[in-house]
C-alpha cells in the first residue's frame, strides 16, 4: 500500500513538473482588486470535456508557484509549500473551485497535435484564497492591521455616496463631482491607515464583464445590493458631504456611515464640519473633514468589529448570509416532510444552522414555502477537524448533510463574498 501511495505521490509531482516547464506566458491577469481577479489560461487535453479542469489547474500552479504575469508576477503566493493543503488544488478533489466565481470559453476548443486547446476566461474570488493560504500557513500573513501590533485586524471596506430613493451609486460617482471627490478622500484615508479598501467602479467593472449585473434600470437598489454583497468587502461606508457656500465663504458637513455588509448591521456613525474657507475648492474641503473624522470613525468600527468574532488576531469567525430556495421546476416546499423523521425541510435546516453555527450565534429572518433567509450565521473558524472553515466549506457541510443525510437534492451553492446560495430541486430518497 505505501509502495502504491508514493508511486500515485511520484506522478503527482511528474506531472506539476510538466507543467512548469509550460509556457507561463498562456497564464495572464486580466484584472484585479484586493477581492477579485480575472485571469485567462490555455488548457489542454485528450478530452474535449477536461480542457476546463487543465487550465484551471495550471491558473493555479502558477498562482502557486511561478507568479502569474500582471499578477504576482515573479512572486508566487506560496512561500512554505505543505502537501496535505496544496495536492486537493492538483488531484480529483478540484479543490480550486472553491474560489472559482466564473468560467468562460472552456466550450471553444480547437485541435492542436492531437489535442483540444482552449483559453478560457476564469474569475477567481482572491481574497478566499489567499485567507485560505494564510490561515493553513501557506503563505505569509500580510493581513493589514490598525493599531498596534495586538490590535484589531480591519475589516475589508468599500466606500460608497450616499444615495437618496431612485438613486444609484454608479450615476452618482460618475455624474456627480463633489460626492466622487468625497468619496475618494475617504477611500485614500482609509489606505494611509492601512486599511484594505474596494474601490467601487472597479468592482461594477468586474461584475459587468461576470454579466452579473442586471441591466434593468428600475433595479437600481437591487444591483447596488448585490454588488455590495459580491464584492468581498466586510464594511461598506457611506458618505454624503453637503456644501454650504455663503459671503464669508464655503464650508462642508460630512456624514459617515459604516455597515457590516452580509448583515447590514450598524457599525458606525460620525458627523463634521469644516471651517469657513474664502476660496477653497471641494477637494480642499473633503480633505479637511475627512481627517478630523476618520480615527474616532476607525476606533467605533473595530469596537463593533470585535463583537463579531473577526476582530481581533486569533479569532477568525466570520458571519455569513445563508440564503435557501426553491428550483421553480420543483412541487416541494420547506414545509413538506422529508428525512427519515419526516420533520419538515425548514425545521431540518433550522436545527443543522443553529448546532453547526459558532456559539449558537444567528438569526433567522424569516421561513416562507418557497425561500429561507438567515441574515447573520457565524461559522467556525475551523472545522472538527481543525483546519480553517470559511464560506465555502460550511456551505459544502450543509450540502453533504443534505444530500447523504436528508435525501433532499440540491444544486451546488453559490458564494457570492460572504453570502451563500441554496437553489433545493427536490428530494432523491
Amino acid at each position: 500500500m505505501k509502495r502504491i501511495s508514493l508511486f500515485l505521490s511520484t506522478l503527482f509531482f511528474c506531472h506539476l513538473f510538466l507543467y512548469a516547464q509550460s509556457d507561463w506566458q498562456k497564464v495572464k491577469c486580466i484584472s484585479d482588486d484586493e477581492n477579485i481577479a480575472v485571469f485567462t489560461s490555455e488548457g489542454e487535453a485528450s478530452k474535449k470535456s477536461e480542457v476546463g479542469q487543465d487550465a484551471k489547474r495550471r491558473l493555479f500552479y502558477a498562482l502557486f508557484y511561478k507568479g502569474v504575469i500582471g499578477f504576482n508576477d515573479t512572486q508566487p503566493l506560496i512561500t512554505k509549500d505543505n502537501r496535505s493543503y496544496t495536492d486537493p488544488f492538483f488531484n480529483e478533489n478540484q479543490r480550486y473551485e472553491s474560489y472559482i466565481l466564473d468560467t468562460e470559453g472552456a466550450e471553444n476548443t480547437r485541435k492542436v497535435n492531437k489535442k483540444h486547446r482552449a483559453t478560457c476566461t476564469i474569475t477567481v474570488s482572491i481574497k478566499l484564497l489567499k485567507k485560505y493560504l494564510t490561515e493553513t500557513g501557506l503563505m505569509e500573513n500580510a493581513a493589514p492591521v490598525f493599531g498596534e501590533e495586538e490590535g484589531p485586524v480591519m475589516p475589508t471596506i468599500m466606500v460608497v455616496p450616499f444615495k437618496k430613493t431612485g438613486e444609484n451609486y454608479q450615476a452618482i460617482l460618475e455624474n456627480d463631482f463633489d460626492r466622487r471627490v468625497a468619496v475618494a478622500n475617504v477611500q485614500d484615508g482609509f489606505r494611509s491607515r492601512n486599511v484594505t479598501v474596494q474601490d467601487y467602479m472597479a468592482q461594477l467593472r468586474s461584475t459587468q464583464r461576470r454579466s452579473d449585473y442586471e441591466t434593468n434600470s428600475n433595479a437600481a437598489d437591487s444591483n447596488d445590493k448585490q454588488l455590495l454583497l459580491t464584492s468581498g468587502a466586510d464594511v461598506y461606508v457611506e458618505v454624503d458631504m453637503i456644501k454650504d457656500k455663503n459671503a464669508q465663504g464655503t464650508r462642508v458637513s460630512m456624514r459617515l456611515e459604516a455597515y457590516e455588509t452580509a448583515t447590514g448591521n450598524h457599525l458606525a456613525s460620525k458627523t463634521g464640519y469644516t471651517k469657513r474657507y474664502p476660496n477653497a475648492g471641494s477637494d480642499a474641503l473633503a480633505k479637511y473633514a475627512v481627517q478630523d473624522l476618520l480615527q474616532p470613525f476607525l476606533d467605533d468600527i473595530c469596537s463593533h468589529w470585535d463583537g463579531s468574532g473577526k476582530g481581533t488576531k486569533g479569532s477568525s469567525s466570520t458571519r455569513v448570509v445563508l440564503q435557501f430556495a426553491i428550483d421553480g421546476s420543483s412541487i416541494m416546499t420547506f414545509n413538506d416532510p422529508v428525512g427519515p423523521n419526516n420533520y419538515s425541510l425548514s425545521n431540518i435546516i433550522r436545527q443543522w444552522v443553529r448546532k453547526n453555527c459558532y456559539k449558537g450565534q444567528y438569526h433567522l429572518k424569516g421561513i416562507m414555502e418557497e425561500s429561507i433567509i438567515f441574515d447573520s450565521v457565524t461559522i467556525p473558524p475551523t472545522d472538527v477537524d481543525g483546519f480553517p472553515m470559511d464560506a465555502a466549506q460550511f456551505a459544502f457541510l450543509l450540502e453533504s448533510y443534505l444530500k447523504e443525510e436528508v435525501g433532499v437534492s440540491c444544486d451546488s451553492p453559490r458564494i457570492d463574498g460572504n453570502n451563500i446560495l441554496f437553489t433545493i430541486t427536490g428530494t432523491s430518497l
